[in-house]
């Protein structure tokens, strides 16, 4: 397994002791592994959203040069409107990340 030398701050490097000290880790470098790890899924799952967000946006454009548009006046009325599309979208981000019941 490739080396790396890494410089922490005093604050990590007494994160890093804690967290082996704590028994979860047995050295520095799983420590190191685990958050580098779950960097990792963090990044992935920001592309996959961001593909999410680009697909949903082609959607609309495709909508709109089909001409099936609404026409929207006035704050209030688009503030409900973005609201309900949000609601919308947590709640199918909710159901597709749900555990199965078993």
């Amino acid at each position: 397994m490739p080396t790396q030398n890494v410089n922490l701050t005093s604050e990590l490097e007494r994160f890093v002791k804690s967290e082996v000290a704590s028994g979860l880790f047995n050295s520095a470098s799983e420590v190191h592994r685990a958050a580098l790890a779950e960097m990792a899924r963090r990044s992935e799952e920001r592309q996959i959203r961001l593909e999410r967000l680009r697909l949903e946006i082609q959607k609309g454009l495709d909508s709109s040069a089909e001409g099936r548009t609404v026409e929207v006046s006035g704050e209030s009325i688009l503030s409900e409107m973005m609201d309900s599309c949000l609601d919308r979208a947590m709640d199918r981000l909710e159901a597709e990340n749900a555990e199965p019941l078993s």
